[in-house]
């Protein structure tokens, strides 16, 4: 069976990814994976499939334009060619999280200096924080929250010093923990 990915964004309700993913049973199509969000009141969904051989991406495009109700929904679909294999290099799963005033140059460094040492941010969420304070002077304070893969070769020191120095540039806090522990920590 061939893969497709299909991407689905649009005004949030409830219902979305039981029509996509009826759409697709309905072409014989196996959800393989999904990952999907809402973000201020917006549905983003990402379906990883295997799709029949005998069935293009135009067919599940057009599958879903006649068959996603409710409207207000864009589709993209990318057909096995469109889907390069990404190298696999050996990781470890790290949680990154930064917390401190909401300025717009937080993530483009932190997620530079993440890049720099070629880990991956498989998952980013940002969310502003109300403690009552205020943030520092006319900025809320946020906290930001990466998960990422960090190549088994890097140099943990050296990426612990670039984060530690990209956070005294800019005022916030940085904590890096592997996984396991940042889950362990967490657990109630």
């Amino acid at each position: 069976m061939k893969q497709a990915l299909v991407a689905i964004v649009g005004h949030d309700r409830p219902g979305i990814v039981h029509q996509v993913s009826r759409i697709l049973a309905n072409l014989d199509c196996r959800i393989l994976s999904v990952s999907q969000t809402t973000l201020s009141g917006q549905f983003a969904g990402l379906f990883a499939t295997k799709m029949p051989e005998n069935l293009t991406h135009e067919a599940i495009s057009e599958s879903l334009t006649a068959n996603l109700s409710g409207g207000s929904l864009s589709h993209w679909v990318a057909s096995q060619t469109d889907m390069a294999e990404t190298p696999s290099v050996e990781s470890e799963p790290y949680v990154l999280t930064i917390l401190g005033p909401d300025h717009p140059e937080i993530i483009p460094e932190v997620t530079k200096t993440v890049a720099s040492f070629e880990a991956n941010i498989e998952n980013l969420r940002a969310v502003p924080i109300d403690d009552g304070t205020g943030g520092h002077g006319d900025l809320p304070p946020m906290a930001l929250v990466l998960e990422i893969a960090v190549p088994v070769n890097v140099r943990q020191g050296a990426f612990r010093q670039a984060l530690a120095l990209t956070a005294e540039e800019r005022g916030i806090e940085i904590s890096l923990q592997h996984r396991d522990i940042f889950e362990a920590i967490h657990r109630v």
